[in-house]
């Protein structure tokens, strides 16, 4: 069932919120990403907010108050939280962050933040706080998923056994082999009864060489 009809600008990174009512999703508007909420069964999308600068939708909290963005609305890219019902956005990180997801007891936000080469995993409490990292390697800052137990994650890739899935656990503070996989893309998610994990795979990327004779 198609739910918008923008008539040409880019949507994308659509995300439920708790309760399944409705949905957060990104398209561009004066240049940049904009973050725009739509119920569920359709109408009309509706603009969160008319800040300049851009932003990009990753969670809902778990109470579907606010809506977790990346945004550089303050020079450089950091995490903020909208409310839903519109209104101002509150600052959330101090040293960088984008992609983000609240604990599922709503208490811990995890954030993915890039430094260089590398995408690293950090915590900060929901009402801000100290941040602290938690893991030293993503592959990016979609491929990983918070659990009760601990955090299911894609690493940077080992030089010889190439890509896998990993748990970490919150009580041992140990990592453990879930599986090795092939070349990933973007996203990861773990199903709510932790039977399944769902993740893109890039299995052929390819490009040719093309000769033009006679073009003058």
């Amino acid at each position: 069932m198609k739910l918008t009809s923008f008539n040409g600008p880019f949507l994308g990174a659509p995300c439920w919120s708790p309760d399944g009512q409705r949905l957060a999703f990104t398209s561009i508007a004066e240049n940049q990403f904009k973050v725009f909420v739509i119920s569920a069964s359709g109408g009309k999308p509706r603009r969160l907010t008319t800040d300049p600068a851009g932003e990009e939708p990753s969670s809902w909290s778990r109470d579907g108050r606010w809506i977790y963005v990346g945004s550089n609305r303050g020079g450089d890219y950091q995490v903020w939280k909208m409310p839903t019902q519109g209104g101002r956005a509150v600052q959330v990180t101090r040293k960088g962050g984008f992609r983000a997801l609240e604990s599922p007891d709503g208490k811990v936000l995890y954030y993915a933040k890039s430094g260089g080469p590398t995408t690293s995993l950090w915590k900060v409490p929901v009402e801000g706080g100290e941040e602290n990292q938690v893991l030293a390697s993503l592959s990016d800052d979609s491929t990983f998923a918070v659990v009760d137990e601990g955090i299911y994650f894609i690493p940077t890739p080992d030089p010889t056994a190439g890509y896998s899935i990993q748990f970490f656990s919150f009580a041992t503070r140990k990592m453990t082999l879930i599986t090795k996989i092939g070349r990933p893309f973007l996203g990861l998610s773990v199903s709510p009864d932790r039977k399944w994990i769902l993740y893109s795979q890039l299995d052929e990327r390819s490009s040719d060489l093309m000769l033009v004779e006679n073009f003058r």
